[in-house]
Formats: C-alpha cells, sequence, structure tokens
C-alpha cells in the first residue's frame, strides 16, 4: 500500500500543478466609460447627455429640458458648468464641484454660455437655451464638462449628487486627432454589481464567470468608443454563449483613462430567446445570468475597432483562455485519477506475482534436470 500512497501523492501534485500553472496564458496584455449621469435627482428631471461636433470658429446654440418631479413645493435651481474626470475604470464621473477647482485641459467651461439660474412651479417644466463657441484656433479633439444643476447654494463644494444633477457635455472638434487605445488587459470577468467592480478570473471554481472584459488604456486626445465582437470557444472550438457584438450601449473611455469594457456572456434576454421566446421591452438586456457551461479550457477572441470620423481606423485584437474547474469537478477527476492509479496498481501486483511464479517453476525444472 506504501507504493500506492505513493502514486496517489504524486497524482495530487501534477493535478495541482497543471491548475497553478496552466492559467497563466489566460490574461494578455499583448496588441495593441459609459459616464453615465442620474437623469433625475431631488424631484428634478433633467438630459444626462449632449453630444456635438463643432468645428472651430462654430457656435451651437441648443435647447434642456428641466422639470421638477415635484407636483407639490416649488423648485429653484442655479446652474454653472464643471469639469469632471473617470473616478476608476468604471463610467462613473469624478465631478469638480469646487468653486476654484483647476480646469482641466478638455475643459468646455470657457466656452460655454448658460442662465445662471432658473425656478419652476410645482409639477412643471420649462426650456432653456444655452451654446457653445469653440475658437477657431482651438485643436482637434474632444471637450467636455457638466452643467450642474444644483438646489441651494452647497457647503464649499462639498454638494452631493442626491441634491443635485448635471448633464454631461461632449464636444468633438473634428480635424486630425491624436488616437491611442491600448489594450491592458482581456479575459473572463467576475463581477456582482454589472462589472462596476471585480475582478478577471483565470480559475473559476464556484461558478462559470458571467462577463468577458477588457481594460483600454486612452493616451489620446480624443474620447473614443470601441466597438466589435467576442466569441467564446469552448475546448473543442465550439462557439458557446451569446457574445457577438460589445459596447453597445456606446461607453467611453475618457482622455487618460483606463477603462474597463465587460460585456454579459449571457443575459436573461438572450436565455429567453435561446427557448424560442421573444422579450417585449428591454428587461434583462443587460442582466447577466450563468451561462450554465461545462467545465475545462475556454478561449475568448476579441476584436474591435476604434477611431474618428475622418481618421485612420484602428483595430484591437487579442485571445485570452481561463479554466472552468468548479469543486465538483476536481473531486471527481481525482476519484477517478485514484481509481485508475488504483487499477494499475491491482495490475502491476498481479502481473509481479506471475513473473515470481513462472520464475519459481523455471528454476525447479533446472534443478530436476540437474
Amino acid at each position: 500500500m506504501k507504493r500506492f500512497s505513493s502514486f496517489i501523492s504524486a497524482a495530487l501534485s501534477v493535478l495541482l500543478l497543471v491548475v497553478s500553472v496552466s492559467p497563466a496564458s489566460a490574461a494578455t496584455t499583448s496588441k495593441t466609460s459609459t459616464v453615465s449621469s442620474p437623469d433625475s435627482s431631488a424631484g428634478l428631471s433633467i438630459e444626462p447627455r449632449k453630444n456635438y461636433t463643432i468645428s472651430p470658429g462654430q457656435t451651437v446654440t441648443d435647447k434642456l429640458t428641466i422639470g421638477n418631479l415635484d407636483n407639490t413645493s416649488g423648485l429653484s435651481l442655479s446652474l454653472r458648468m464643471i469639469d469632471f474626470t473617470y473616478t476608476n475604470q468604471s463610467g462613473t464621473p469624478k465631478l469638480f464641484l469646487a468653486q476654484n477647482a483647476p480646469q482641466t485641459p478638455w475643459s468646455l467651461k470657457p466656452y460655454t454660455t448658460l442662465p445662471s439660474s432658473l425656478t419652476l412651479a410645482p409639477g412643471a417644466s420649462t426650456t432653456i437655451n444655452y451654446s457653445i463657441t469653440i475658437p477657431k484656433n482651438l485643436g482637434a479633439g474632444s471637450y467636455y464638462s457638466a452643467i450642474l444643476y444644483q438646489t441651494g447654494q452647497g457647503n464649499g463644494g462639498n454638494v452631493g449628487l442626491g441634491a443635485s444633477g448635471v448633464t454631461l457635455v461632449f464636444v468633438t472638434v473634428p480635424g486630425i486627432v491624436k488616437e491611442n487605445l491600448q489594450l491592458q488587459k482581456f479575459g473572463a470577468y467576475t463581477s456582482t454589481d454589472s462589472g462596476v467592480t471585480g475582478s478577471y478570473t483565470y480559475i473559476a471554481t464556484q461558478n462559470f464567470p458571467q462577463m468577458i472584459a477588457y481594460t483600454l488604456k486612452n493616451s489620446g486626445n480624443v474620447t473614443e468608443s470601441p466597438a466589435g465582437s467576442i466569441t467564446l470557444k469552448n475546448i473543442f472550438g465550439k462557439e458557446v454563449g451569446s457574445i457577438y457584438q460589445t459596447n453597445l450601449i456606446q461607453s467611453l473611455a475618457l482622455i487618460g483613462q483606463s477603462r474597463l469594457f465587460a460585456t454579459c456572456i449571457e443575459t436573461e434576454a438572450s436565455q429567453i430567446q435561446k427557448l424560442g421566446g421573444q422579450t417585449v421591452d428591454n428587461t434583462g438586456q443587460n442582466q447577466c445570468v450563468n451561462p450554465k457551461m461545462m467545465p475545462g479550457l475556454y478561449t475568448a477572441h476579441l476584436d474591435i475597432y476604434y477611431g474618428q470620423n475622418g481618421n485612420q481606423t484602428h483595430e484591437i485584437t487579442s485571445t485570452a483562455r481561463f479554466w472552468y474547474l468548479p469543486w465538483w469537478f476536481i473531486i471527481i477527476v481525482l476519484i477517478v485519477l485514484a481509481a485508475i492509479i488504483f487499477g494499475i496498481w491491482k495490475l502491476k501486483q498481479k502481473f509481479d506475482s506471475l513473473v515470481k511464479g513462472t520464475t519459481y517453476r523455471a528454476g525447479r525444472g533446472v534443478s530436476r534436470k540437474h
């Protein structure tokens, strides 16, 4: 039995070595946000985002519709332009609320004119005009700021979004721009909040990863909204999951940001469609569910494009691998492996016995001759 125990120990060592070493190729740094804002806050209805293409020397005038959702009380608002940047790898903006906040290189504050205040009756809405004028000597690229709607005067720049709201304003100045997206990571992604937070996964032992994600670093001077496809294949090369197009909501990588783009492998809507049904609304379109895949090695292929109009289109491709090895599967593999080793050991014991018996009989025959 000592031999059998040594066989089992060796088998376990080999399996652990395979599990620890193989996923090293899962992530890649080769080749090479939705910025979101509340559309209603503290009884305020606003437009979350505005997008413009404005040539140097041109002025664009537009309207903003603002509504008071409170049917019992009036609403007094102050309006001002503020700058923002990224908070982390997600699309949550970091707002510079302080009055003396430094101006960002991509700021629209000097070029925007809008009313400083307005008053809304209970349940009423209004439309205001504002304008953006791009100087003739302003270089091509992306510029963005936010219109802050604030109830009251705030407290030293510490106003929270619970008492205010913002409209994010993006302007693209056409021309030859510097575009540079670099792929930092690509692979399976585990998250409990639809990709806002989480981590890349190389070995999944609990559940199959619900998302495939990639992280891009924007080192250019223009915001980018990459689009393309992701395909997922099992160990036999067969396509699985429902990932085809990525970044369908046109999320942005801000200037200087390392932006995470995460896509569900399966959604509630895609599972319903697989069963022959149809969804009557957008419910479940972005809700990740367990893909229910078999254990094994999986390979994801990324193929995305980015580029502003009038500039060269750039392509980013990459491949990542990850293992799905749930504990129940590992236990079954160990049991089967132990059974095989035990069977080999038993056969070896029988073979050794047969060899000894044959040798013994042959020896007796020789002795009788002499």
